[in-house]
């Protein structure tokens, strides 16, 4: 069966980034990527408050980087990871066609808004042996932020084929077979907030998002410094975490906002070995934590990550999953393709299909 071709569009509150891949003989190839800003206030912490303002965006229209424009109605849309509610849960072993009735029963005990006012899904996860119950993994949204992201999308003239978790997108574009042999944590340091990841199996088992991000950064900075904000985000990117940059003050500034998403990253371990690790004691523990996010670039992050909480921390790669021709360099350079790695993942489902 045809499918029409469809490209991924990651909606955030500062920026749209959109992925169009295709898929030549069983592998995945880059087609097109771009990005737009998103005014102040048209989206905040996930919810769009200003929506005829974001349409008149979309409607303007969507060019690559090379100035090419993207034709295809058809896309796969993120949702903000910050606004879903994300749970492991637990059932009696039963048939398949009898699960999805026993999460309907477990929903109202997990997800804290009534069934009538939001949507889910679920993914019952694979039988672990010497197992005595079946782990699904639930994932809800109020009604009114879909239909908000719906209704934009319809009116700028896209036809969403799929709105999907964040993190589903970004778990899918760099974890990788070998990724997926032992649990890890991947963090995705966005501009206004950062998500937190546990993957397991090839599966999110876990997710949680906090209020710190890039413009945490920058503001820190711009206070230590005494400088306006486009100084300091110039200063963050050259910068990093050098601690004799600007003697010392960038990487005073920047130790606290990384110390709160460090202690958080610790809280994910606890989360980890008393609610998952104890249950499964044969899946093994969190070893691994890996970056990605458009703030995730900062020159140093991994050593710092690293030695607050004694563990490997690597960058992640978007391009895992994406065919290049021998020798071709990617079009969007490695220390900018973090920022596209939720767009990637979508555009991955959009040309599966």
């Amino acid at each position: 069966m045809l499918r029409p071709p469809a490209f991924g569009l990651d909606i955030s509150d500062l920026t749209v980034k959109f992925i169009r891949v295709v898929e030549r003989r069983g592998a995945f190839a880059l087609d097109g990527f771009g990005e737009i800003g998103v005014p102040p206030g048209v989206i905040v912490g996930g919810e769009i408050k200003r929506e005829a303002d974001l349409i008149l965006l979309l409607q303007k229209g969507l060019r690559t980087e090379d100035g090419r424009r993207i034709r295809e109605r058809f896309c796969v849309a993120s949702l903000p990871e910050e606004k879903s509610f994300v749970r492991m849960i637990e059932i009696p072993k039963m048939r398949a066609e009898d699960v999805g009735n026993a999460v309907r029963w477990e929903v109202e005990g997990v997800i804290p808004l009534p069934q009538n006012e939001i949507y889910f899904d679920y993914e019952p996860m694979p039988s672990l042996a010497g197992a005595d119950h079946r782990d699904v993994l639930l994932t809800a949204f109020p009604r009114i932020l879909v239909d908000s992201y719906h209704r934009v999308l319809t009116a700028a003239g896209f036809l969403p084929i799929a709105l999907e978790l964040e993190s589903q997108a970004i778990t899918r574009a760099i974890v990788t077979e070998v990724l997926a042999r032992t649990p890890a944590v991947i963090i995705d340091i966005g501009a206004t907030r950062t998500s937190f990841i546990i993957s397991a199996a090839n599966s999110i088992v876990f997710t949680k998002s906090i209020s710190v991000g890039g413009r945490d950064f920058e503001h820190a900075i711009a206070q230590a410094l005494g400088v306006d904000a486009e100084r300091a985000r110039k200063i963050k990117i050259e910068a990093g975490l050098d601690r004799q940059a600007e003697g010392g003050k960038v990487f005073a500034a920047l130790v606290p906002e990384l110390t709160a998403i460090a202690t958080e990253l610790e809280q994910q371990f606890w989360f980890w070995r008393d609610h998952t690790a104890t249950r499964h004691p044969g899946i093994g523990d969190i070893n691994t934590v890996i970056l990605c996010g458009g703030d995730a670039n900062l020159v140093g992050m991994e050593a710092f990550f690293a030695t607050a909480i004694r563990k490997e921390v690597v960058r992640g790669n978007p391009f895992a999953k994406l065919s290049f021709s021998p020798g071709a360099i990617p079009p969007i350079a490695r220390n900018l393709s973090l920022k596209y790695t939720t767009a990637i993942g979508l555009g991955i489902r959009a040309a599966a299909g």
